[in-house]
């Protein structure tokens, strides 16, 4: 799509969740880290704040981004050849659900094979962390519920994930629909959009960069006022703060004994298989900025630009009363 058909796109995106956003909602209720393994990280603060116009995302690929877009033409070509003759592929765009009026899907590719019409999702990754073998079920978990999301909103018995880690290690995941789990994801889903959107109820910040990024930019103005006395809440949050800022000083200390006591073992070897490799840096060539703005002190402060500050958190420290 050119660029006002993408614009167009991601402005009727807000207006509704798409398959990666339930996914979003769903996994931000998971507190069991071993079941996200594999997915992205995501925020649904963000995705809250996005979706009623608090926050305007930048609309930039970064390398992630740019390598599925490059790559998706290049695995739906890869998947036909597994398919084999008599496969049809094409896209479909932005499709709403036929009676959920805030699910929309924004699949890859529908397919048609035997008289079948179903859909598949061309994914690139460096890692296979989460993945099983091609021909399983096997995969991140917000993979799976965005391909679900897709065969509700297109009535599909199933769904295939081609997917392609590094260049050549192509593998293909099928998933059956399920329609009860299918109904019971999207009820979550309109559910928070009930609550959270339509009620202008925020969802609870969470522990992601991205959660963060948006409260700096949602509260970047500073008022110029003195500070004020802490609330009941708000001295509880600071204790529970300075615990686990302790806890993480003590674990952090053991993490560097250890890994310093694995070094002592690997010595001069390169490493040890399967459990750590001890090796040089490639050689990296860095700008010596310092010479640079001693040698050049004009042509420096004619390249040298200014850049808002943006606000920084500093915890108090602990306070101990010795004055008994």
């Amino acid at each position: 799509m050119n660029q006002q058909e993408r614009e167009a796109w991601l402005a009727e995106r807000k207006t509704g969740l798409g398959g990666t956003d339930v996914a979003c909602i769903l996994l931000s209720a998971c507190d069991d880290e071993s079941e996200k393994v594999g997915s992205f990280e995501n925020s649904a603060f963000k995705l809250w704040s996005e979706k009623t116009n608090l926050f305007e995302s930048n609309d930039v690929d970064d390398a992630v981004l740019m390598r599925g877009r490059v790559m998706e033409k290049y695995v739906c070509e890869f998947y036909g050849l597994h398919l084999g003759e008599g496969c049809k592929l094409w896209e479909e765009g932005l499709t709403w659900h036929p009676t959920r009026s805030r699910i929309f899907g924004t699949p890859d590719r529908l397919v048609e094979l035997n008289g079948v019409r179903f859909g598949m999702d061309a994914k690139t990754r460096r890692f296979r962390r989460g993945w099983g073998e091609s021909g399983t079920t096997d995969m991140p978990l917000d993979v799976e519920i965005q391909m679900r999301t897709y065969m509700e909103i297109f009535d599909a018995p199933y769904w295939d994930i081609a997917t392609l880690f590094g260049l050549d290690d192509f593998r293909v995941y099928r998933l059956e629909r399920d329609k009860e789990l299918g109904s019971q994801i999207l009820d979550i889903a309109e559910s928070w959009w009930k609550k959270h959107v339509d009620g202008e109820v925020p969802p609870d910040v969470d522990s992601t960069n991205l959660c963060k990024e948006v409260l700096g930019k949602l509260h970047k103005r500073v008022q110029d006022k003195p500070l004020r006395v802490a609330t009941v809440a708000e001295k509880d949050l600071y204790e529970k703060i300075i615990e686990v800022r302790k806890q993480f000083k003590t674990i952090e200390k053991n993490k560097r004994e250890l890994e310093n006591r694995l070094r002592a073992a690997i010595g001069e070897e390169p490493g040890i298989d399967g459990i750590a490799t001890w090796k040089p840096s490639k050689i990296r060539r860095v700008f010596d900025k310092n010479t640079f703005r001693n040698e050049e002190p004009e042509l420096y402060e004619k390249y040298v630009t200014e850049q808002p500050g943006s606000r920084i958190l500093r915890i108090k420290e602990e306070r101990h009363d010795n004055s008994n």
